[in-house]
C-alpha cells in the first residue's frame, strides 16, 4: 500500500474482571490468571507511512487536556503543555510511548526502510490499569500491518506485541470458535498467553453496563507487584469462566476478584475510599482493574447505571474521572482512506 494512505482506528480500554497472581517467576515477572474484557472507552489513532525512515508521534487529550484536567480537579492553563513530565496528564511522544516502540519494532522485525507518522488522541487515563498504552501499541501494530499488507493473524505480529508488553497481545484480533470477534480473553503466563473466551450465546456483552472511576493518582505497576504477597492457595479463574460460559450472572459477579486490590489500597488510601463510594452507590460488584488506580462496578441495567453515574458526579467531581462503558470487541476495526 503506498504512502498516500492513512489508517484510522479506535483502541479500546480493558477491565480485569478476574485477576489472580498464583506465583512469582524466576525471570522476575509474576504468573497471572486473568479474564479481561475490552470496553468502549477508546483512544483515537491514525498511522501513515512516510519516506523519512523514522517514527514520529503527535498526541493530545480528547476533547482537550483542560477539559480532562477540570474533571480531575487538576490545574488548567492558558497554553497547556503535553511535554512536561511533571504534568499529571503528560503524554510522552518518544520511545516511552508504546505506539512509537511498537512501530519501531514492526519496522525492525520486517526490515522496512520507510517510516511512520502517528497521531494519538487519548481518552483512556494512564496509570489506571485499563491497558490504554497496551491497546494503543497493539493497534499501532495492526495499522502498520494494514499499510504493509501483512495479514492481521500473522503469528509474527503476536511476537512483536508480546515483546512490547504483557497486555499488548490481548488487543490483537481474536476470533472465538463461532467465528465472532472476541470481546473477552483469558490470559496466563505473564499475560502474553491469551485465548479468546467463549461465552454463552445468551449473554449479550453490550448489555453489561460498567461504571468506571479514576482518581488522578497513577499507580506504578512495579510498585504494586513488588508489595504483593503471593497467596498460599490461589483462586482459579475456572469458576468465573464457567459462569460466563453458562450466562450465570449471579455466579460470575460473585466470582469476580482482583488479588492486587488490597495492595493498591495500602499504597493509595484514595483507592479504598473510591471503592467504598462505588459500593455505597448501589452498583452490584465493585473492584480495582489491573494494578489500578481505576476502579469499576457492574450495574444491573442502563437506567440504574445512568442514575448512579449522575449521583456520583455530584459527589465525586471534580476529582474523579467517571465514565459509563459497555463491553466491546478487543480489536477495533481499521479504516483506510487516502491522505
Amino acid at each position: 500500500m503506498s504512502e498516500n494512505f492513512v489508517v484510522h482506528t479506535r483502541p479500546p480500554a480493558k477491565l480485569n474482571l478476574f485477576l489472580e497472581i498464583p506465583a512469582k517467576r524466576d525471570d522476575g515477572y509474576h504468573e497471572i490468571d486473568t479474564v479481561m474484557a475490552a470496553i468502549d472507552l477508546c483512544d483515537e489513532l491514525q498511522v501513515q507511512r512516510t519516506d523519512d525512515p523514522t517514527v514520529s508521534l503527535q498526541a493530545n487529550w480528547l476533547p482537550s487536556r483542560n477539559e480532562i484536567a477540570r474533571e480531575l480537579g487538576l490545574p488548567t492553563t492558558e497554553s497547556p503543555s503535553l511535554a512536561d513530565p511533571e504534568d499529571a496528564l503528560f503524554i510522552p511522544t518518544d520511545e516511552r510511548n508504546l505506539v512509537v516502540k511498537a512501530l519501531q519494532a514492526f519496522r525492525q522485525h520486517f526490515g522496512i526502510a520507510s517510516g511512520f507518522q502517528a497521531r494519538l488522541g487519548k481518552r483512556i487515563p494512564a496509570g489506571a490499569g485499563m491497558g490504554g498504552a497496551s491497546s494503543d501499541a497493539a493497534h499501532a501494530i495492526s495499522c502498520a500491518a494494514q499499510l504493509h499488507q501483512v495479514t492481521h493473524h500473522h503469528q509474527e505480529l503476536h511476537q512483536i506485541a508480546a515483546s512490547i508488553g504483557s497486555d499488548v497481545p490481548f488487543f490483537l484480533p481474536m476470533s472465538c470458535e463461532n467465528g465472532q470477534q472476541a470481546c473477552m480473553g483469558w490470559a496466563t503466563g505473564r499475560g502474553e498467553k491469551v485465548a479468546p473466551l467463549a461465552i454463552s450465546s445468551d449473554f449479550d456483552p453490550s448489555e453489561t453496563y460498567l461504571l468506571i472511576a479514576y482518581p488522578p493518582i497513577p499507580l506504578s505497576t512495579a510498585k504494586v507487584y513488588s508489595a504483593l504477597r503471593i497467596p498460599k492457595d490461589p483462586v482459579s479463574s475456572a469458576k468465573f469462566r464457567q459462569a460466563l460460559q453458562s450466562n450465570n450472572r449471579e455466579q460470575w459477579e460473585s466470582s469476580m476478584m482482583n488479588r492486587l486490590s488490597e495492595v493498591a489500597e495500602e499504597i493509595t488510601p484514595q483507592v479504598k475510599d473510591l471503592l467504598k463510594s462505588l459500593w455505597k452507590s448501589g452498583l452490584e460488584t465493585c473492584q480495582l482493574t489491573g494494578s489500578g488506580s481505576a476502579c469499576f462496578g457492574v450495574a444491573s441495567n442502563f437506567e440504574n447505571a445512568s442514575r448512579i453515574l449522575n449521583a456520583l458526579q455530584s459527589d465525586l467531581t471534580p476529582g474523579v474521572l467517571l465514565r459509563l462503558a459497555r463491553i466491546t470487541p478487543t480489536a477495533a476495526p481499521i479504516r483506510t482512506e487516502r491522505s
